[in-house]
């Protein structure tokens, strides 16, 4: 037994609020003072309020090991929601439980590690209960007061009270495990009927109806079902339909017939609710190598809305309250439109790093030439810190407050002939600079491509040395490493793509040379295994201290069979045949 003093906990404030409600009240609970008791002698000794449950726990056979040494979380329902339970299972008393049936019901609330309610999301908590499924976590508003809640079922009436072997939360309500697979809860809904035929059809309807499935990979799924009204808004009021629109080997269960794919690319691995799938920019389907990509706008939770290759293409919005629904091996999602895998053929993108969606967003400092984002001989442009965007992150040596900053230029430069005029710039280096950038892509399509990276060559002085940086694609290193502080060689055409170099921007016609300080430098090639957004991180690598004269301007995906010199970039925003 450990000293008696590490188990006495003083009284705390805690202040939780979850972002996605709108208007609520900040939740306060105090953390309750205890004596030294596990968690079973709690229960004990707080009949007034446990001893219901407690009958439940000591009938299940569970009193000895939740009065013993362990990290445990337990959902603690009152003697009023214990008694409000038997009533809506037609019980008498706990004794008319078998013991088996009260095991089953304790394990739903317990976890085994201790959780308090600074890590409760909107979605679930991160481990599974004893008896294997996940409790979802959210905030109730009734008239201004916000409590959290548990999987919809229950109110948090007092929380975080620590004990010598884990934490209580007390709870008005007992909590229903979900009885139902993914496959019996889509197939229980009418408005999936027409889906639930295409589960059956394809022979999906099995692989979502295995409870402890021994392919760990499987354990749980997630399920992203299109209602019968979702369809028809497409065009598709029958299965029958639905088969001749996508099934053209006649044999939905080949893994090459396109109803097949459609079905695989609804189905999730993993336990994803809401919360989880807006964590992720996209998520892995079982139909191999496809990705949806995912979005939160505002309280929308859209799947697939991109922009690809200059174009807008609308997401479908995931039902809210339909969604989140619980299975015994997965959760359930309502689409409230039609969607189904893209074919595409790979395309060149040209990513404009300085094309932020924070940066948009600033109306008086994106492309705009002001004295803030001007290029200086030490740097220079608007300063940003880490986490002022989505989709680029930063590490410094051994400054955390290190920046990157945006610049722009007039159009008019000599020198500086980005594209739209504006780069980022990032400080590279050892000391308080920056040791890698990762900035995620736009959306590429599976294939493969000859990858550049073109900036404004800055040198700090004439003595620097020089300092290459590696390039990573999805955490593999490029071929070839670049140094922002390297010229473009001259030549012709063929002789610089021959040395991995390109003229990516129009051509100066005066001050006649400055074109060698915008650079386009070839990486290598790379195989994008799934169509989707990826990550490239640029790494820092010698041992000299670096510089801040580090101006990205784009880096350029481009299919190993398409031209790779031509179109090129002017600083108005034109792209030159």
């Amino acid at each position: 037994m450990k000293p008696k003093l590490a188990f006495i906990i003083t009284a705390i404030a805690c202040v939780f609020a979850l972002a996605y409600i709108s208007g609520c009240k900040k939740l306060t609970y105090v953390t309750a003072t205890t004596s030294d008791v596990n968690i079973y002698d709690y229960l004990l000794k707080n009949p007034d309020q446990f001893s219901e449950f407690a009958k439940m726990v000591d009938k299940a056979g569970y009193s000895g090991f939740l009065n013993a040494y362990g990290t445990y979380t337990l959902f603690a329902p009152t003697n009023d929601g214990v008694k409000a339970f038997l009533t809506e299972t037609g019980k008498a008393s706990v004794d008319a439980f078998t013991a088996a049936e009260l095991q089953n019901i304790v394990k739903l609330h317990l976890i085994k590690d201790t959780i308090n309610t600074s890590v409760f999301t909107d979605g679930k908590l991160p481990h599974v209960t004893m008896l294997g499924q996940y409790l979802l976590t959210g905030v109730s508003n009734e008239n201004g007061v916000s409590s959290y809640t548990v999987n919809r079922q229950a109110l948090i009436l007092q929380p975080n009270i620590f004990l010598s072997n884990g934490n209580v939360h007390v709870i008005d309500h007992v909590l229903k495990a979900a009885t139902k697979t993914a496959a019996q809860t889509v197939e229980a809904s009418t408005d999936f009927s027409i889906f639930t035929q295409a589960l059956k059809e394809t022979g999906y309807y099995d692989s979502l109806n295995i409870l402890n499935n021994p392919d760990t990979t499987r354990r749980f799924l997630t399920v992203v079902a299109e209602t019968n009204k979702a369809l028809a808004d497409s065009g598709i009021t029958t299965y029958a339909a639905l088969k001749a629109k996508y099934s053209k080997t006649g044999d939905p269960k080949r893994a090459d017939d396109s109803l097949h794919m459609y079905v695989a690319y609804h189905i999730f691995t993993d336990a994803r609710y809401l919360a989880d799938i807006i964590s992720s920019p996209s998520i892995p389907t079982l139909q191999p190598l496809e990705v949806v990509t995912t979005k939160l706008d505002g309280q929308d939770v859209l799947l697939n809305d991109i922009s690809f290759n200059g174009k807008y293409e609308p997401g479908v919005k995931l039902q809210r309250s339909t969604s989140d629904v619980t299975a015994s091996n997965g959760v359930v999602h309502s689409s409230t439109a039609h969607f189904a895998v893209k074919i595409r053929v790979p395309v060149r993108v040209d990513f404009d790093v300085a094309d932020q969606p924070e940066l948009r967003k600033l109306t008086n400092v994106y492309r705009q030439v002001t004295t803030a984002n001007a290029i200086t001989s030490t740097g220079g442009g608007t300063v940003f810190a880490k986490g002022a965007f989505a989709d680029i992150t930063w590490n410094a040596n051994t400054s955390t407050t290190s920046t990157i900053s945006y610049c722009c230029i007039a159009a008019t430069s000599t020198t500086q002939y980005g594209w739209r005029a504006d780069y980022l710039r990032f400080p590279m280096g050892n000391t308080s600079r920056n040791l890698w950038v990762e900035l995620r892509t736009p959306l590429l399509v599976k294939g493969r491509y000859k990858v550049w990276i073109s900036y404004y060559r800055g040198k700090a002085s004439a003595n620097n040395p020089a300092f290459p940086n590696r390039v990573d694609f999805d955490g593999q290193p490029m071929q070839r490493t670049f140094d922002f502080s390297a010229q473009k060689p001259t030549g012709t055409t063929g002789e610089l793509e021959a040395l991995g170099y390109k003229q990516y921007t129009e051509v100066a016609t005066t001050n006649t040379g400055q074109d060698l300080n915008n650079v386009s430098r070839l990486l290598g090639t790379v195989d994008v295994q799934t169509t989707d957004r990826h990550l490239v991180r640029i790494t820092f690598l010698a041992n000299s201290t670096g510089q801040e004269l580090n101006y990205l301007d784009m880096i350029q995906f481009i299919p190993v069979n398409d031209n790779q010199q031509r179109p090129i970039f002017g600083r108005d925003g034109s792209i030159i045949p």
